[in-house]
């Protein structure tokens, strides 16, 4: 009897002791019977006034931020594109099509005030092909923004929104910028409105795309999806760089590495002025064409490095020819800064007003000389035409109105083997009935069947073109050849 009770007291003992631990180990149970005594630290263990430069550099990134956040915007973009639906046996037996599936894609990006008429500079990347932009401010309001022009080459667009009391940002002088500067890069990465992050310049004259002819800032600013088309500012609140893109490694992701690229706010500002006053870009001209210099020609040509750009042949009748430049001459200086390469010079040239007065410092056979002369207009790029040129438009609806074609540069040709021929769509505007369907770096191959192999034979057939006519278009689009039909 006494042996049954120890065992059923036990037991008991057992449950109560199991149930209590399970209610003091449960979530949000502590195990804490009484209350504890609590002394907080009620001063820092440094003295403010020891801490003065920091305090006030810490004031002062606010200060600035406050002031300039107000005239960085975000954008949207967005465009209808059709989805083929798949053909079933059914389907094709009796010949019957379905009509293609419509489905809205939108882009996101960011962009900055810089004029008080409303304009606004962002990248040619964040609205290529789209049919949609909105602009969001910083106070809320939402604008339907009017595409003004792009430039694919510089990656720059030119938007404009209708809205009162906005303050636009000034531009600094991004040759003035050097490494190790302080910069803040502010935009909407991944949708996250007035991010602003703080970093250093890393480099300059980095050239952050292929076949790219411009030369960017490198910043160790964090620069994510959406930060594209902000600004990169520098300690006075001034545009030193449009935020472009990122290195994201080998691996084809997203992801920021440290590693952000920003098109210089001169190159900028030049094509937002050209945009604006002529409706497209003027570049400058000397007419000139170099090669890099490999260590056998710099020995040639008595050069003590590979720095430069040698000359192989000067344009007749262009301003470097009046001014004396010859062939196997070494260009080694522009308006008194070293010109590395080609592509270097090719950029200090862009850079330049129609108009202006350059210097180069060449070596001719060793010896050391400086010439001067005007940049000119590129010949034949007036209103008549140019390399890029926009196609007619009229009062029917033209299936390619708003499209700017462009002669199949030597690499990509080289890149797509002998029996790829065409002209690239060198820019496709919001408006155009084939946005959506071919974008900014296709190859045009055909139209109607017709073979297109240089901008001449395209517009020929374009101009063949009545108003309202279907197309049927051949490109290539990396490595793949498409058909697309525009009504």
């Amino acid at each position: 009897m006494r042996r049954s009770f120890f065992l059923f007291l036990l037991a008991a003992l057992l449950v109560f002791g199991g149930y209590r631990y399970y209610q003091l180990s449960r979530p949000g149970q502590g195990l804490r019977t009484m209350p504890q005594h609590y002394t907080p630290a009620v001063r820092p263990k440094l003295d403010p006034k020891e801490m003065q430069v920091l305090a006030a550099l810490d004031s002062e990134y606010s200060r600035l931020i406050n002031s300039v956040v107000p005239s960085v915007v975000s954008i949207t973009s967005s465009r209808i594109v059709e989805l083929q639906q798949p053909l079933n046996p059914i389907e094709i037996f009796f010949n019957i099509r379905r009509a293609p599936r419509q489905q809205e894609q939108s882009s996101l990006g960011s962009g900055v005030i810089v004029s008080r008429e409303g304009h606004i500079l962002t990248n040619n990347h964040v609205i290529a092909g789209m049919q949609r932009i909105q602009v969001q401010l910083t106070d809320g309001r939402v604008e339907p923004a009017q595409l003004i022009g792009t430039d694919a080459a510089t990656d720059i667009a030119v938007l404009k929104i209708e809205a009162r009391n906005i303050e636009p940002l000034p531009f600094g002088d991004s040759d003035g910028v050097r490494a190790g500067q302080i910069v803040f890069a502010i935009g909407n990465p991944f949708g996250l409105q007035e991010t602003v992050t703080q970093g250093i310049v890393s480099a300059k004259g980095r050239r952050a795309i292929a076949d790219s002819g411009v030369e960017c800032i490198q910043t160790d600013a964090a620069v994510n999806p959406g930060n594209s088309g902000g600004p990169l500012l520098n300690i006075r609140g001034e545009i030193v760089g449009i935020n472009s893109s990122i290195y994201t490694g080998q691996e084809k992701g997203e992801a920021w590495l440290g590693i952000s690229f920003a098109i210089p706010s001169n190159t900028a500002r030049r094509t937002l002025e050209s945009l604006l006053k002529s409706g497209r870009v003027i570049r400058g001209y000397l007419g000139v064409r170099t090669a890099a210099l490999k260590p056998e020609i710099a020995r040639l040509l008595q050069v003590p490095d590979t720095a430069g750009a040698a000359v192989v042949d000067v344009d007749p009748g262009s301003p470097l020819e009046k001014a004396g430049l010859k062939p196997e001459d070494v260009i080694r200086t522009f308006n008194g800064r070293a010109v590395a390469d080609p592509l270097a010079l090719t950029t200090r040239i862009a850079e330049q007003e129609i108009g202006a007065k350059v210097e180069l410092g060449i070596l001719r056979r060793g010896r050391e000389m400086k010439i001067s002369t005007e940049i000119a207009e590129i010949p034949g790029e007036g209103a008549a035409g140019s390399a890029a040129r926009p196609l007619r438009s009229s009062g029917e609806p033209f299936a390619l109105a708003g499209v700017q074609v462009a002669e199949m540069p030597t690499k990509l040709r080289d890149a797509l083997g002998p029996d790829v021929r065409g002209v690239v769509a060198a820019q496709v505007a919001a408006t155009s009935p084939v946005a959506g369907k071919i974008a900014a770096g296709d190859l045009i191959e055909g139209i109607n069947r017709r073979a297109v192999r240089s901008v001449a034979e395209y517009e020929a057939v374009v101009q063949s073109l009545a108003g309202g006519d279907q197309v049927l278009l051949q490109i290539v689009r990396g490595r793949t050849r498409l058909m697309v039909v525009v009504p």
